[in-house]
This record gives C-alpha cells, sequence and structure tokens, in this order.
C-alpha cells in the first residue's frame, strides 16, 4: 500500500504543468544568478553578490551561499507548495473519504505523502543548480571569471545544506496543514521561519553568541557563515565547506525537531474528519429530530411587512461603506494570523532592540529616533506580508466563500465595497505600528530613558513612513483585481515589488520617477531634525499618490462582479464602467502625476545636474585619461591660506574666498599653474598677483591651466585669490547634500581650490578600470618612491601652512574652525568669528556650525602650560560628556609623557549630525558624530568606546599632525595603527588589561572576516595601503602584542626618540621603515622575529589546546597541558605556506569566576618558548584550576581563535 500512495502522490505532482513551471522557475533564477555572477550584467551588480574578495564566479564557497540562500527565498515558497499540501488536498477536494474508508494506516498513508512530496521538492530545487551550470554558457558572461567545470561544486551544497532545510521546513509546512487544514498557516510559518533566520543573524553580529546564533538557526546558515567567515580568497575558490562541529550540531537539533514535528503529526493525526467545529478523532452524535404531528401543523398568520424606502443618495453609500468597513477591518483583527503575526512582530521588535546600535558589544541609548528607527525596520516586513495576504484574502472573498453571485447583486456601488476592504487594510498597519510605538516606548521607561518624544513617533512612523504602507497597497489591490486567480495575485504582487527595487537596479534605471514609491532620503538628526528632507521627500510621496489614485480608478472600474469573464469581456466592461465620477477621478490623478512629475524632473534634470552612476564613472576614466598625464609635474606648494566663508543655514548656502600664498619649492622655473575646482562651487575667475594667460578652462571636469608670462623661478612666491558660491537648487535626483544644512553644517576643504592633478577623483575599483581600458592602478606608491614621498596623504600640494579664517553664521550658531579665536562679533544680523593658527599645521581643516552649548575645562601640561578644553554639543547630548573629557585628560597625560609634547594650546570637540557616522581629528579640533558616542550606554563591563574614540582622536595630534608620513604604503600605519595602540594603552591605563581584553577580540575577529573581502592583495602591516582592517583591526592586535613581547617602557622610549626626529618634518617624509628602525633599537635579539612576523610579513598561527587535566597533591594543583602549534605565512593572495615554530607563547591557567560573567582569576601566565607542533607543559599552581591554553589574549594572529584556550579536567576524569 505504501509504494501505491507513493507513487500516486509522485505521479500527479509530476504530472501536473506548476511542478514544471516551479523547475523552470528555479532553472531560470539560478540561470540569472550565476550570469551576474559571470559577469552578463556588468562589474557593478557582480559586485553586489561577490561581496568583495577576489572570487571566481564557480567559486564553491560563493556557490554554496548563493544556492542556499536563494532555497531558502524564493525557495519556501516551492517548499510550502509541495511539502504543505499533499493531505490537505484531500480535504480540499472531498477525496479524503476514499482514502479514510480504506484498511490504510495512518504511518503508510503519511510516510508516503511526505516522501513523493519531499523528494519531488529535491528534484524541483535542483534546478537551482542546473540553472548555475547553464549560466556558464550565456554568451555575456565573461569566460575568464570561471575555472574548470566541477559539478561538485554545484550539487555540494544540497548535500550540506539545502536537503536538510527542505526537511526542517517541509515537516514544518506539512505538519501544520496535516493537522490544522487551515492554508493561512502556510504564511506563518513561512514568517516563523524567518523571523529565526533574522534573530540568529543579528545575534551573531556578537562575538559571544555566534556559536548560540549557529545552533538557532533554522538554516544552518549561521553556522555556514561560521565555518567560512576567515577564509582567505584562495580558499573561497578552491574548498567545498567541510562540515564543522557547529554545523553537524545545527544539523542534529534542527533534524530532530523535524523528526519530532512528524512525530507530532503522527500522533495527533486522525482519519476521523468532521465539519462544523467537531474535533477530528472524537466521535459526535448525531443530531436528534424532532417529530412532528399532525396536531402541530402550521398556523397562517397575516403579517404586516415593513414598509421599506429605497436609497441610494451618497450619504446612504457611506454610511453602507461604514458598516462594510467595521465588518472587514473586525474580521482581520479578530482573525489568528493577524494576531499570530503581531505577536510574532512584537517579540521581534523585542529582540531587535536587544541586537540593535551595538559598537563592540557596547549599546546605545534608546534614544527616540534610534528606536523607532528599529521599529520600523522590525515591523516593515510583517506589514507588508499582511497587507499583500488579506488584499488578496478581501479581494477574492465572495468568490472563495462562492456567494459571488449574491453578493454581486445587490445595488452596492463599485466603490463602496472597494474603499471599505481597502480601508480594513488600511487601518491594520497603522494598529501594528502603533502598538510598536507603546512597546518602544515601554522599552525605552524599562531602559531609565524617560526623553520621550511621542511627537517624533508619530509624524515619523505613523506620518512619513506610512505612506509608502498605504502607496503599496493600492498598488497590491490593482494586481489582484486584475489577476485571474488569487495565488497569482500574490505571486505578481511580490514580483513587481522585487522587481521595482533589484529589477530596475539591474535595468540601471536610477531615476526615482521610474521607481514606484521611490523617495528622497529622510534621515533624522536630534540636531537638525528632519531638516531639509521633508520637501522633497513629500513632493515624491504626492507624486506617487497620483499614480496611486489612477491605480484606484482603474481598479474600480476593473471591479469584479459576478463570475469571473475572458480578458476581452472585463475590457468591454471597463468600457461601459467609465462614468464621469470615475474620468473625475481618473483626471486629478494625472494632473498631481504628471504635475508633480514636471516639478520633480524642473529639480532633478533642471536646477541639478541629473548624472547616473554610469555617466559619472565615464567622466572619471575619461579624467584619468585625459589629465593624468599631469600627475606629479612640479607645482608651487601652498605655504599659507586666509579663508573666509560666509555660511547661511537657513538657505543651506555659502559664499567663500579666500588668498592662498604659493611658493617655488622646486629647484626649476614653473611656467604654469594646474587648479583643481569642487564641481558645486560657482567659482569666479582665480587672480594671481602676476599676469597669466589661462590656456584650459574646463569646466565640467574642473581642470584649469594657467600659463605663467613670467616663469616662477625656484624660491619666488605669488598669491592666488578666489572667491565662490555654494547655492542650493531645489533638490536633486541623488547625491544628497549632508554637510550644509540648518543646524549642524560641517564643510571642510574639499570645497576649495586644489594645486595641480588630484589622483582621488581616479576610478579605483579594478573591475571598472577594466570595463573603461584604464590598466592596473597601483593603490599606493612604494616605500621606495622618493617622489611620492615628498607628498603626504593630506595634500600634495601643500606641506605646513600658515593657516587663518574668518568664518560667519546665523545669529544663533557658533562657527568654528581650527585656530584660536582672536575675535567675535555680530554684524548686520550675522555672527563673525576670525581664528588664527599660532603655528603651521597641515592643509587640512573643516568649518563646523550648530546652536551649541559648551562644555569647558582645562588641562595642565608638565610644563605648566594651561590647555583649554572643550565640547561643543547639542543641548539635550550630556550623557556622555565627562567621559568624552576624562578621555581628552587621559590622553593628553599619557601621550605627552610617552611620546612628547602637546603642539596646541586647546582640544575642542564638536558634534555634528548623524548623516555621517565618524570622528576625525583636525589640528586642536576634532568633529565627533553625534551617533559616535554622544549616545553610548556605557555599562561597566562594556567596552566604554566613547573614551577610546575619543583617546584615538586625541592621538592624532600626534600622529598625524605631528608625525606625517609619506604618500607611499605605510602611511596609514603611522597615522591609524599608532593612534590605535595609544588609545588602547589609555584604554588600559584607565580599564586595566581585562577592560580591553573584549574590544582585543573583536579587533581580531573584524581582521580575520575582512581580509577575505581583499580586492587586490593583503600586505604587510608596514606596507598598509589604505586597508582599514590591516592599520585599525590588525593593527590594534599587533600592537598591543608588540608591547607586551618588549615592554610598554621599551616601546614608548623608541616612539618618542622617532617622534621627536620626524615631527612636523619637510619632504622628504617619513615611512614606516624609519619607525621600524627605531622600534629595533630596543628589541633584544631573541624577539627580533616578531617584528618580522607581525609588521613585514602575513604570519598567522593555529594554536590549538589539545588536552588540560590536573592533579591535587599536598594543597597545590599539577596542571599538564597538551597544546598543538602551527606557524602559516601568507603571500597576500591567501596561499599559506607553513614555517617552522620557534616562538614565546602565552600559556596561561585560570580559576573560576565568582560570579557568572566576571573574568576569571589569573593562577598562571608566562611565556613559553615552543618549538615543536605539539608540547607538553607541566605547571603547579596554587588554587584549583578551571579553564587553561596557549595566547588566552589573543595576542598572537589565530586563524582559529576559539579552540585556544578550554576547561581543565581531573586527571582520573
Amino acid at each position: 500500500m505504501f509504494q501505491h500512495i507513493f507513487l500516486f502522490e509522485f505521479r500527479y505532482r509530476a504530472r501536473r504543468p506548476a511542478t514544471w513551471v516551479y523547475l523552470g522557475v528555479m532553472i531560470l533564477v539560478g540561470f540569472f544568478y550565476g550570469s551576474i555572477l559571470g559577469g552578463a550584467f556588468g562589474p557593478e551588480v557582480t559586485g553586489i553578490l561577490m561581496q568583495g574578495g577576489k572570487v571566481d564566479a564557480d567559486a564553491p564557497y560563493l556557490l554554496h551561499q548563493l544556492i542556499f540562500s536563494l532555497a531558502q527565498v524564493p525557495g519556501t515558497f516551492i517548499i510550502a507548495a509541495f511539502m504543505a499540501v499533499p493531505v490537505y488536498r484531500d480535504f480540499q477536494y472531498r477525496s479524503h473519504e476514499l482514502f479514510f474508508t480504506r484498511p490504510i494506516g495512518k504511518n503508510v498513508y503519511l510516510t508516503a505523502r511526505f516522501l513523493a512530496s519531499f523528494l519531488l521538492t529535491i528534484g524541483v530545487m535542483l534546478g537551482l543548480s542546473i540553472g548555475f551550470i547553464l549560466s556558464r554558457y550565456n554568451p555575456a558572461v565573461i569566460e575568464t571569471n570561471y575555472g574548470p567545470l566541477q559539478l561538485s561544486h554545484y550539487f555540494y551544497p544540497f548535500l550540506t545544506s539545502v536537503i536538510p532545510f527542505i526537511f526542517i521546513a517541509g515537516t514544518i509546512f506539512f505538519t501544520t496543514l496535516t493537522l490544522t487544514r487551515t492554508s493561512l498557516f502556510i504564511y506563518l510559518n513561512a514568517i516563523l521561519l524567518l523571523v529565526l533566520f533574522s534573530v540568529a543573524s543579528s545575534a551573531a553580529g556578537q562575538i559571544d553568541n555566534k556559536t548560540v546564533a549557529a545552533l538557532l538557526d533554522p538554516t544552518g546558515g549561521q553556522a555556514f557563515v561560521q565555518a567560512t567567515e576567515y577564509w582567505t580568497p584562495t580558499e573561497r575558490n578552491t574548498q567545498l565547506v567541510s562540515l564543522t562541529r557547529n554545523m553537524a550540531l545545527n544539523l542534529a537539533i534542527w533534524v530532530g525537531v523535524g523528526l519530532v514535528i512528524l512525530g507530532t503529526c503522527y500522533r495527533f493525526f486522525s482519519f476521523t474528519y468532521v465539519r462544523d467545529g467537531g474535533k477530528a478523532g472524537k466521535s459526535v452524535p448525531a443530531p436528534r429530530r424532532r417529530k412532528r404531528r399532525l396536531g402541530h401543523a402550521a398556523t397562517q398568520v397575516k403579517l404586516a411587512l415593513p414598509k421599506v424606502a429605497q436609497a441610494f443618495s451618497l450619504r446612504h453609500n457611506f454610511r453602507l461603506m461604514g458598516r462594510l468597513f467595521r465588518k472587514e477591518a473586525g474580521d482581520i483583527l479578530r482573525s489568528p494570523v493577524f494576531l499570530i503575526i503581531a505577536a510574532v512582530g512584537v517579540l521581534f521588535m523585542v529582540l531587535s532592540f536587544t541586537f540593535a546600535n551595538l559598537t563592540f558589544g557596547t549599546p546605545t541609548l534608546p534614544v527616540t529616533y534610534s528606536v523607532m528607527e528599529t521599529i520600523m525596520g522590525s515591523m516593515t516586513l510583517f506589514i507588508l506580508v499582511l497587507v499583500v495576504f488579506y488584499t488578496g484574502e478581501l479581494v477574492w472573498k465572495e468568490r472563495s466563500m462562492e456567494m459571488e453571485g449574491i453578493f454581486d447583486a445587490l445595488p452596492i456601488p463599485n466603490w463602496v465595497s472597494l474603499a471599505a476592504k481597502w480601508l480594513a487594510i488600511a487601518v491594520m498597519p497603522f494598529l501594528l505600528m502603533t502598538l510598536g510605538i507603546l512597546v518602544g516606548i515601554i522599552y525605552q521607561l524599562v531602559s531609565g530613558y524617560t526623553r520621550i518624544e511621542p511627537g517624533l513617533y508619530i509624524e515619523y512612523l505613523l506620518g512619513y513612513q506610512m505612506i509608502d504602507t498605504l502607496l503599496f497597497l493600492c498598488l497590491a489591490f490593482f494586481v489582484q483585481v486584475l489577476s485571474p486567480s488569487k495565488y497569482l495575485g500574490f505571486f505578481l504582487t511580490v514580483i513587481l515589488f522585487f522587481f521595482n527595487g533589484l529589477g530596475l537596479d539591474l535595468l540601471n534605471v536610477e531615476d526615482r520617477l521610474f521607481r514606484y514609491m521611490s523617495n528622497t532620503p529622510l534621515p533624522y538628526s536630534d540636531m537638525n531634525g528632519f531638516g531639509h528632507f521633508v520637501g522633497p521627500f513629500l513632493t515624491f510621496k504626492l507624486y506617487w499618490t497620483g499614480m496611486a489614485i489612477i491605480l484606484m480608478a482603474l481598479t474600480n472600474a476593473l471591479w469584479v462582479r459576478g463570475s469571473v469573464s475572458s480578458a476581452r469581456q472585463r475590457l468591454s466592461d471597463l468600457r461601459q464602467r467609465m462614468r464621469p465620477a470615475t474620468w473625475a477621478t481618473l483626471a486629478v490623478g494625472l494632473v498631481i502625476f504628471l504635475g508633480t512629475g514636471s516639478y520633480i524632473y524642473y529639480n532633478t534634470h533642471v536646477l541639478n545636474e541629473y548624472v547616473t552612476s554610469k555617466e559619472s564613472q565615464a567622466l572619471q576614466a575619461e579624467y584619468e585619461k585625459t589629465y593624468s598625464r599631469f600627475e606629479g609635474i612640479p607645482q608651487p606648494r601652498i605655504l599659507g591660506m586666509n579663508i573666509g566663508v560666509d555660511l547661511y543655514p537657513e538657505t543651506r548656502d555659502f559664499d567663500l574666498r579666500g588668498t592662498y600664498y604659493l611658493q617655488n619649492k622646486t629647484t626649476q622655473p614653473l611656467d604654469s599653474i594646474h587648479i583643481m575646482l569642487y564641481d558645486d562651487v560657482d567659482y569666479g575667475p582665480m587672480r594671481f598677483d602676476r599676469t597669466v594667460d589661462t590656456v584650459l578652462a574646463d569646466e565640467r571636469m574642473g581642470y584649469y591651466i594657467y600659463q605663467l608670462r613670467q616663469p616662477l623661478q625656484p624660491g619666488d612666491s605669488l598669491t592666488l585669490s578666489f572667491e565662490g558660491q555654494f547655492r542650493t537648487q531645489g533638490f536633486p535626483n541623488r547625491g544628497f547634500n549632508t554637510q550644509v544644512v540648518y543646524n549642524g553644517t560641517f564643510i571642510n576643504h574639499g570645497y576649495f581650490p586644489i594645486i595641480g592633478y588630484e589622483r582621488n577623483y581616479e576610478l579605483q575599483d579594478p573591475d571598472l578600470r577594466e570595463k573603461y581600458e584604464l590598466g592596473e592602478r597601483e593603490r599606493f606608491p612604494p616605500i621606495t618612491d622618493t617622489l611620492a614621498r615628498m607628498n603626504t596623504l593630506f595634500a600634495h600640494d601643500a606641506d605646513w601652512v600658515d593657516f587663518e579664517a574668518t568664518v560667519s553664521t546665523a545669529p544663533n550658531q557658533i562657527a568654528v574652525t581650527p585656530g584660536y579665536l582672536q575675535r567675535e562679533w555680530e554684524e548686520n544680523g550675522r555672527r563673525y568669528f576670525h581664528y588664527k593658527m599660532d603655528a603651521p599645521m597641515a592643509k587640512f581643516f573643516n568649518i563646523v556650525s550648530a546652536d551649541y552649548e559648551v562644555m569647558r575645562d582645562t588641562w595642565q601640561a608638565p610644563d605648566g602650560r594651561e590647555i583649554k578644553l572643550e565640547i561643543y554639543h547639542h543641548i539635550d547630548h550630556t550623557y556622555n560628556l565627562d567621559r568624552m573629557m576624562d578621555g581628552i585628560k587621559a590622553a593628553l597625560a599619557y601621550y605627552t609623557e610617552s611620546f612628547g609634547p602637546y603642539q596646541h594650546r586647546q582640544v575642542r570637540i564638536l558634534e555634528f549630525p548623524r548623516y555621517m557616522s565618524f570622528a576625525q581629528s583636525f589640528a586642536n579640533t576634532i568633529p565627533f558624530s553625534e551617533s559616535v558616542g554622544f549616545i553610548a550606554d556605557v555599562d561597566e563591563d562594556d567596552v566604554d568606546y566613547t573614551y577610546y574614540i575619543t583617546a584615538h582622536e586625541v592621538a592624532h595630534q600626534w600622529w598625524a599632525h605631528q608625525v606625517a608620513g609619506g604618500a607611499v604604503q605605510g602611511f596609514q600605519f603611522l597615522s591609524e595603527t599608532m593612534s590605535q595602540y595609544a588609545s588602547l594603552m589609555v584604554m588600559e591605563k584607565t580599564y586595566g588589561q581585562e577592560g580591553i581584553k573584549k574590544y582585543l577580540r573583536y579587533e581580531m575577529d573584524n581582521y580575520l572576516r575582512q581580509r577575505s573581502g581583499e580586492r587586490y592583495r593583503e600586505m604587510p602591516a608596514l606596507l598598509s595601503e589604505n586597508q582599514l582592517y590591516i592599520h585599525y583591526n590588525k593593527g590594534s592586535v599587533i600592537m598591543y602584542a608588540l608591547k607586551d613581547y618588549i615592554g610598554e617602557d621599551s616601546l614608548n622610549a623608541a616612539m618618542k626618540r622617532y617622534v621627536e626626529a620626524v615631527r612636523f618634518q619637510e619632504p622628504p617624509y617619513t615611512t614606516t621603515e624609519e619607525w621600524l628602525r627605531y622600534v629595533e633599537a630596543v628589541t633584544p635579539d631573541s624577539l627580533r622575529y616578531v617584528l618580522t612576523d607581525m609588521f613585514e610579513t602575513i604570519t598567522l598561527f593555529d594554536n590549538r589546546l589539545a588536552e588540560a587535566t590536573y592533579s591535587e597533591a599536598d594543597g597545590r594543583y599539577k596542571v599538564r597541558l597538551k597544546v598543538a602549534t602551527k606557524k602559516l605565512r601568507d603571500d597576500g593572495k591567501g596561499v599559506e605556506t607553513e614555517v617552522p615554530v620557534d616562538d614565546y607563547i602565552d600559556i596561561g591557567i585560570f580559576g573560576e569566576a565568582e560570579k557568572r560573567g566576571e573574568d576569571p582569576p589569573v593562577l598562571y601566565l608566562q611565556k613559553h618558548h615552543l618549538t615543536a607542533d605539539t608540547t607538553e607543559i607541566e605547571v603547579w599552581v596554587d588554587e584549583k584550576p578551571d579553564e587553561a591554553g596557549l595566547d588566552p589574549y589573543y595576542k598572537l594572529i589565530d586563524r582559529k581563535p576559539g579552540d585556544n584556550t578550554g576547561r581543565v579536567k581531573p586527571l582520573d576524569e
């Protein structure tokens, strides 16, 4: 009997056209994504899927990740279509009696149905791999993106990931629908799977949660990520993913869950089927019939029928619409689907609060804008799912109940029913968002945050963000009314949603006028509110509201009454239904759409230049081809600058003017001056103090060449004066200016003229350079390039400059720029500030203006100087000011002692809006984004990143503003890595070694993960080429380790001598090779290998604790450790070679922590000289050991840092 049922189910599904359609869809999906990988849609689109790194289009890692991801979405819908309905179909088509009256055991019946559907689902999903294979032969792909065809790369993901996922998801769908016999639960199951996956993804962002996340994820995706997150590009291109411990545990857990779910299905399934609310499995007595007697014959009664007056007035129709709305809305809000999804959405939102906005595991304060963005991100998906689902349910409600003949015969206009259903669904997202707001406020209060802003919640969540939901609802209604079936309507709505995003991206449609529901950005800042973004945002929303009105007018005219007719008949009905009211509605929508569209076009294409991404790339390529021949030609240098800037925050404009004092510092006469001008500033003529001729004026690219009639001789000087205007005109299609705003303007030196060719304007992506035939480009000149060492990365047209600036702004704002305030005054309703630096500085400056409160303090330098400390902040952002001020003081004290005197008399921190999220150090002035540190919520066990970032930026006053490296390999090492080390030491002095252990773990993790995305080649630390994961993340780890090896005093003494030798030096500028010589001088010969491993090569370790036991004797404990060590050298492209181990490595033994979460006591921590792959070590300690291992503080770059330590077990265990 099993065979018959199995074959019946298998053949039934195999013969269905839908099965082959699904297979075709999977093949097309695989072919489409495979073609993207192969370069068929250009390097920009390919880069989205590649996620960085030089990875082949057929790399096993990439294929595994994509095939598995696509098996989840859209694969989940196919799994549901096959796995959910085998038993449900018998009830749907009323064939269950045929099975239930046969002598069939339910184990046979259920198993056969499940297995047949399971195998068919696997077969259909295999279409993904087939599609990826076929995409290799697409003529549009680039053959060099592929290696030799290896079928294992395409089918191995199925064995380890896809088939288990089909089984797990399949058991859920199969069991739920078999027991409930309600199709609504299909959608609930899909949402629950998605929620579990999202929660696991969020949790995986924190180091301590990675294992839990890997086990929690029902898809197994996080276990896969954890197994491959540290892979190099070479490993990604060549290795299949082996089954790791966490992958195996995840499989065991979730396959076990699937088996339990199937067991539940078997336990509660019954062949008894009772309608009308009866419970399956229980006998229900037949209803008793009452006997009728002749004596009780019905008696005729004359009834007085009420008089009914027919009413078809507009008022009556609105009252009827209100009644229908209340009924439909009540049905939705009472339905299990809505209640369950709402509950799941709230749960997901609460979990999102836990994992959102974490920096090094430290949360931010639950300020209102942060909470409302988390609510929006958490609830949007659930709202969209409910809108799609209930639109289909309500549009098809009467037809699903087979009552359309009755209902559609009623004298009710189409618009009454349509409006009632539309409003009923529209109420739902408002209620969900209101619920989200209440939960968000409760979360704020529970967290101890009391500055609640209900008005902001309402304005953003129930106002601006709800517009898109209503626009999408109009589209969903239109699609469902057009669709010949509800489920096809679901499918088409989802397809249109994704096509409107990803599809148009692939087609390079960037104009927002052609992207339904599109809008300009609407970021919020506590400093600037919604600022200037509201107007353009609402303009686009009004534009799409016009389109929505058109869609709803057509929806009303196309509304189905009676049985569904042919497309031709529906078009005929449409012509008949186009009555004056419909035409008037269409006209209103069309007027709004075309009128607003014209206004948008005028702003985005006339007032502002419309440039696509490809046009911008082509312009960059043309710029390089045309003018790169001028790179490096001798030009005069800027010795000083006196600038003026008039800021007009209320109109987001500014005027600038200035004078450059130039000198020929070369050994040859200069006959021309090349100038680059910022394209958003309208400059007047450049004015020199001598006669010049304009040889080239390329306004399109902003490149100008001026011929000096009298060449500028070596050592001679001249002046260049200029004026310019920045005017905000309307709004652009993209590239919104977030620097000139109502409150919190932040502009920098980039708006001012540049002398000479600017290399930073060139295309840098290697694939784009190949596309435009530009050839390979060095990220940085080699460290031996003496010509490049004549410049720093601050500027190639200046060394150290005298700086003076006068800035005016609105009367309620304070304007700040580097230098010391010479004078402040008000004139003509404006506020003026005159600043001047008392010593030369880098040509690297900013201007900030806002309505500030100022916190002031002082610090006494060792030489007796009083250093003024100021923090310019938003009035409400007082949470971490003390941390910042303490950080400044501690940093100044440590750096002055360790590296030399501070060169300025002032340190200022300036808050600016969160449109940009960084902190940056200019001379005596440090701008700080409001999202970086100002709202951190630091607990005693957290990484105090506010304190750390403050110390890091202050460190730049030495490492960049005193020691400026040449513009060659390793420049960022001298700037960023040295500042990382300096701030780590300040942190250690304040919080102790344990206080920075967690931070170093994050740095190690970030380095190992990000090196996988290297597009060119990983460089040794001393030769870093603007590779953030090296000079930030790796730099922190290796500098802290170096301090541990050679000692803090020795290292700091060497660095102090280095600073004294090179501070404020003239060209040629210093390099990391020079820094290394100073460090080598204090490094013992036995530890010279450390410098080679950490700074001159890419050296990694694979350290592992193999065994740890202890035995007790005379009140002491003998600990035996067996450790394994492997040392590897990477060539920069992921090829690793093993080298002999001859290293001093920490061996640590720890006791049991007194409380959970506290750091355990250190019983033993010493370096041991390890020379073999495996070493046995015996150590005596005075207390009972609990944990031990090698390199427990992660001072060495370890490929698998998680297995360095482990529990110490009793010897006899």
